[in-house]
């Protein structure tokens, strides 16, 4: 934590349904700037909206707000991975959370991925790649960006799986590119920034080569690593976004 961090906050009991979506309750606490309320869709937490708000100042909670099952399946089931990162009950007049299992000093590490979960990594990626160059032959420059985006966000997956399998499960990979820097070796990381583009369409093109020649070396230095089988179709795919972009 530094002094940008943003605070995680659960409000957990019978009440807090009555705070969904209400604005009022976050203004007695301080004065805010603005404030979200964001419905939680997930499969593992469908009923617990949360409630973001950033306070005049600067300072960002996160307000989770949840019934008693929140806890009670932790108590059962072991902790979540958010949980696993440390917590600190701050007020429990009920003892609800007195079954709550010790975080552990290093959170668990995700699973390596399945011969499915790896496949569809590469072929979604590959699919992207080949959708790209048609959006910048018609000029089309934001939802060839967009396509991009989704690209490095597959790519990061990658990343992580080879981290997590180089160093057999021990480094913390985070999520959503957190700390990148910490656990990416250099031959990776020193190329990160050539994925990325500006408004162009040239250098959009430059920036998708630069995706395809990086996430194709990911992905079969990280076949090997989990013993999964590469998609040998960086050719065909270079091939591909050079004949559409020239019209050939």
């Amino acid at each position: 934590m530094d002094a940008l961090s943003d605070l995680d906050i659960e409000l957990i009991g019978h009440g807090t349904a009555a705070l969904v979506g209400n604005d009022d309750w976050p203004t007695t606490i301080a004065d805010v700037l603005v404030g979200i309320h964001l419905a939680n869709e997930g499969p593992e937490e469908p009923d617990w909206p949360t409630c973001l708000v950033v306070f005049a100042g600067g300072r960002k909670i996160d307000f989770t707000l949840a019934g008693t099952e929140r806890i009670e399946r932790m108590a059962l089931d072991g902790l979540d991975s958010l949980y696993e990162r440390g917590y600190l009950v701050h007020l429990d007049k009920t003892g609800v959370t007195r079954g709550l299992p010790v975080a552990p000093v290093v959170p668990a590490a995700p699973p390596l991925p399945d011969a499915d979960e790896f496949a569809t990594n590469q072929r979604e990626f590959w699919f992207e790649a080949t959708q790209v160059p048609i959006y910048l032959a018609r000029g089309d420059l934001w939802p060839a960006g967009l396509r991009e985006a989704q690209m490095r966000a597959l790519l990061l997956t990658m990343l992580e799986w080879n981290a997590l399998a180089r160093s057999h499960r021990t480094l913390d990979v985070w999520y959503d590119g957190h700390h990148l820097d910490e656990w990416l070796p250099e031959r990776y990381r020193d190329r990160i920034a050539a994925t990325h583009a500006r408004y162009s369409a040239e250098d959009l093109l430059r920036a998708l080569r630069e995706l395809v020649d990086l996430y194709a070396e990911v992905a079969e230095e990280t076949a090997t690593l989990v013993s999964a089988e590469p998609l040998a179709l960086r050719s065909s795919i270079a091939a591909h976004i050079t004949s559409v972009v020239n019209g050939t």
